[in-house]
């Protein structure tokens, strides 16, 4: 298992990066959009397995309709253009209405139709959504896709290796058992350094080490935050991995789960410091 974990790891790192750094940035979105509709996907078994119908053409649709449309028209017009802003919020409302309409003409018990909306939602709103943070960010530099990659990275490994060395004292027992305080701590801590040193070098050096360090704080800690979501979600359905289509990783919702709310958080903070 270790040794199909690098395997995957070292076919999938270098293919990410070379689309960064060495594609269109179409070619990336069009890479973001695919690996999130199928995480997509994966959260709505998840779902089904909690006993939430879900409508699968929605989610998957409306998904498709955020990322997409983030290439096709957001991108063009620009993040701060009344009209996107008023096109984004359409999608958004009319993909709500969707959800809630679906139910009525699925046959899903009325007891269960709550349920099933807000399960098909969230696949849009809280997937789809903010990977679009990722197109946001690799419009302002692929290097920056790159730093959101060292934070959430660096946080992990930190995280599991002080977790196994100090790890005391459970963070979350219920949804996830062998995460502990003390491991994210040490994620924060190697987090922050990473950030730090990013901003020195040259990375992202128009953020400067503290500011560096104030970012990779910040994504870290919502990158945590997004990882017990997750969890939560699995730890319902019953299931250890949200998929199986990476050998030792689990599923492409468990690869992005950090980077959807880490994306939003150091995009909204570049946008801030710019």
């Amino acid at each position: 298992m270790a040794l199909q974990r690098e395997l995957a790891a070292g076919i999938a790192i270098p293919l990410v990066l070379g689309v960064l750094f060495f594609a269109p940035p179409l070619a990336f979105n069009l890479l973001v959009a695919a690996v999130t509709l199928a995480a997509v996907y994966e959260f709505l078994r998840l779902a089904e397995r909690i006993g939430d119908p879900v409508s699968k053409t929605v989610a998957i649709g409306g998904g498709a309709a955020v990322l997409l449309g983030w290439s096709a028209f957001w991108g063009l017009a620009g993040a701060a253009d009344r009209r996107g802003l008023t096109a984004a919020a359409v999608l958004i409302l009319a993909i709500g209405a969707l959800a809630s309409i679906a139910p009525l003409f699925s046959g899903v018990d009325p007891a269960a139709a709550l349920g099933s909306a807000s399960a098909t939602l969230y696949g849009v709103v809280g997937v789809a959504l903010p990977a679009t943070s990722l197109c946001a960010l690799r419009d302002h530099s692929p290097r920056a896709v790159l730093f959101l990659f060292l934070i959430v990275w660096g946080c992990d490994s930190f995280a599991y290796y002080g977790g196994r060395a100090l790890g005391r004292h459970p963070l979350a027992p219920v949804v996830s058992p062998k995460k502990t305080w003390e491991g994210a701590v040490s994620g924060l801590v190697g987090a922050t350094l990473i950030g730090a040193a990013a901003g020195a070098w040259e990375v992202l050096p128009e953020l400067g080490p503290a500011r560096g360090a104030l970012a990779g704080a910040l994504a870290s800690s919502a990158g945590q935050v997004g990882d017990l979501v997750e969890s939560l979600w699995k730890r319902g359905a019953g299931v250890k991995d949200s998929g199986v289509f990476l050998p030792g990783h689990g599923g492409f919702y468990d690869r992005i789960d950090s980077l959807l709310f880490a994306g939003p958080v150091l995009a909204i903070l570049l946008a801030a410091l710019s």
